[in-house]
């Protein structure tokens, strides 16, 4: 296998993503860092990546007629193999050739990238990075996210006279305006923090800048004077605990005269970094 001086690697990884410094203060787990180091020892090793380019064009060359072919009638075989994905599971990603082709490209391409990402290995935190990156990418730019390109949303358009189209549009622009662009998985408007949400009376007593410590009030004359020290999962706010009053796991606590105190962890900021 062909090896490149580290110099001229380092440049190749350079000339491939130019703008990482500047996005490196918003990608604290350098996901983005570790593609491009990745992508540079793959430009480094010119065998292993002139024998992925090569896989790709062959298939891309193999979908134009077989997408022919089914169009004519005939029953073909995928030139890139099809993986169990229930994104692509409407029929028309199997039947209609335009679809089958648009989809062949996509597995094509995902394909590229991981034989990119293989050519591209060194040490093992890197890659995974690099992997999980790369994965997000592919994902995004999947044709199932994109209306034009995806049958199953054009079929609920036509069957709703628009109105997927228009609803979607609304929770886009209400993404964009109130969710900082993040698509919302839950509706939170009818949740208010103190009435229905983390309804349980308490204050910090303790923070920094990984975690803060509540205390909450008692709800009995009396309490035990051994207090219940509790730490939610780090994925969950504390609130998880204490969705609502007549739900609330602390507040049941509390009026079994216990005396709870939960130790949530703060959202990392650049100040946590290593």
């Amino acid at each position: 296998m062909q090896e490149i001086s580290g110099g001229e690697a380092e440049a190749a990884s350079a000339a491939v993503a130019p703008e990482t410094g500047e996005f490196g203060s918003l990608d604290l787990a350098g996901f983005g860092e570790s593609l491009v180091t990745v992508a540079g020892r793959s430009l480094a090793r010119p065998a292993e990546l002139t024998a992925a380019l090569g896989q790709f064009w062959l298939s891309v060359a193999r979908i134009g007629p077989a997408a022919a072919a089914m169009w004519l009638g005939s029953a073909v075989d995928p030139p890139v193999s099809v993986p169990d994905d229930r994104r692509f599971s409407d029929p028309a990603w199997s039947a209609n050739p335009l679809f089958f082709a648009l989809r062949q490209g996509y597995l094509a391409a995902g394909q590229l990238v991981a034989d990119m990402l293989t050519a591209g290995k060194g040490d093992p935190v890197t890659d995974a990075k690099a992997e999980l990156a790369a994965g997000f990418v592919t994902d995004a730019l999947a044709p199932t996210n994109f209306l034009l390109t995806n049958p199953a949303a054009l079929k609920r358009a036509l069957e709703t006279g628009g109105t997927s189209v228009v609803a979607g549009a609304r929770n886009f622009i209400s993404d964009l305006l109130g969710n900082r662009g993040m698509p919302r998985q839950v509706d939170t408007s009818p949740f208010k923090l103190g009435v229905n949400l983390a309804a349980t009376p308490g204050k910090v007593v303790f923070a920094n800048d990984l975690m803060e410590l509540i205390q909450y009030a008692p709800q009995t004359p009396l309490v035990r004077s051994v207090p219940v020290l509790a730490s939610p999962p780090w994925i969950n706010k504390y609130y998880v605990m204490d969705l609502a009053p007549a739900a609330a796991s602390w507040s049941g606590r509390l009026r079994m005269s216990a005396r709870c105190s939960p130790s949530p962890i703060a959202t990392p900021t650049h100040r946590c970094g290593a």
